[in-house]
């Protein structure tokens, strides 16, 4: 696809590391109404192998007061979310966060005043909303063939047994370990099909060390009548199904992964054949019970579409469509981001 029509918005991008290279870049290139402009990198240009016709900066400062700029995506690490995106609202520019949008609710209430008061988009990047567990889940609720929902039980799991250099996911820091990078997807998914829950308990730990951060968690939030359990472990070898949806008529049963991340790490754009194309082993089991006995059977998968987000956040500037991704929900993320863990330091059931 282009970079070749009216309306272009140009974006800066604040870091090539996995989340610029795999995501960001690609998806905003493959978006016709906007154009990869900038891309910051301090001590390298290896983004020019990749996008020739972007420009390299060596500061954050030159995106800030760059006037042909017009959207910024602040892809850093969490602790940077905060400042960077309070200081490119007050450059007069919109502005894409990264997954979790703030550390604390304070900072979210202050940009999200800020980006109103400057009449300017501020959206959080939550990808997992357009992928296939979610799509799927989203169509069982809307259809409403299992009944009356009870539960519904989330698994990001993985099995990872070394350290990785990035002190921002692995040690005991604010904002760190899987309960904020993996564990805010679900979340997201969560808090998007269910609103907000009623109370939260969890139990965290670290697996791998004891001075870590969380790489397991097991956390029940309560509705009305249901309960949500969100989990992950780092040490999974077999995975089951990752999503559970359990009500008084049937039961859904989702199995395999998302295909969209693994095509991006292999060069597999949008719009390209094939793509979001999942295997046969990305299905959903749907077991419903009638009078005369039950059913089971197999059902396809959604088809994810990561490309939606930055067709939206074009569409929401250029006023063709409202947000779908705003900050607003993302704090409402946060704020059970928080409420979780204070849930795991007392060990006891909070009310949200």
């Amino acid at each position: 696809m282009g970079n070749l029509v009216v309306n272009m918005l140009n974006v800066a991008l604040c870091s090539y590391g996995m989340s610029g290279k795999v995501f960001h870049a690609p998806l905003i290139f493959a978006e016709q109404h906007l154009n990869l402009h900038t891309i910051l990198q301090r001590s390298s240009d290896s983004a020019l192998a990749d996008y020739p016709n972007a420009h390299i900066a060596k500061t954050f400062e030159e995106i800030l007061e760059n006037p042909e700029i017009d959207v910024v995506v602040v892809n850093t690490p969490n602790e940077h979310h905060y400042p960077m995106t309070k200081a490119a609202l007050l450059a007069g520019k919109h502005v894409v966060t990264e997954k979790p949008f703030t550390l604390s609710l304070d900072e979210g209430r202050e940009l999200i005043e800020l980006a109103q008061a400057q009449k300017k988009i501020l959206a959080v990047f939550h990808n997992k909303r357009l992928e296939t567990d979610h799509l799927t889940v989203e169509k069982i609720l809307k259809d409403a063939v299992l009944g009356r929902v009870v539960e519904i039980e989330w698994h990001y799991d993985r099995y990872r047994n070394v350290i990785t250099h990035k002190a921002w996911k692995e040690d005991k820091l604010p904002g760190s370990g899987t309960w904020f990078d993996l564990g805010v997807h679900m979340l997201d998914s969560m808090l998007t099909l269910l609103g907000r829950p009623k109370a939260v308990n969890a139990d965290m730990r670290s697996l791998r060390r004891a001075e870590g951060s969380t790489d397991y968690f097991n956390v029940c939030f309560h509705y009305d009548d249901i309960r949500v359990l969100l989990r992950s472990s780092t040490f999974v070898s077999e995975k089951g199904a990752t999503v559970s949806v359990h009500g008084d008529k049937g039961s859904f049963l989702k199995f395999g992964q998302d295909v969209q991340e693994q095509q991006l790490m292999k060069g597999i754009r949008p719009y390209q054949t094939d793509w979001a194309n999942h295997g046969a082993e990305n299905l959903g089991l749907l077991h419903t019970q009638q009078e005369n006995g039950s059913t089971r059977i197999e059902i396809e998968s959604e088809r994810g579409c990561y490309e939606l987000f930055y067709r939206n956040i074009a569409d929401a500037i250029l006023d063709k469509d409202k947000l779908r991704f705003p900050a607003q929900q993302a704090l409402l993320a946060v704020e059970m981001l928080l409420a979780a863990e204070e849930s795991n330091r007392l060990q006891t059931t909070l009310n949200v």
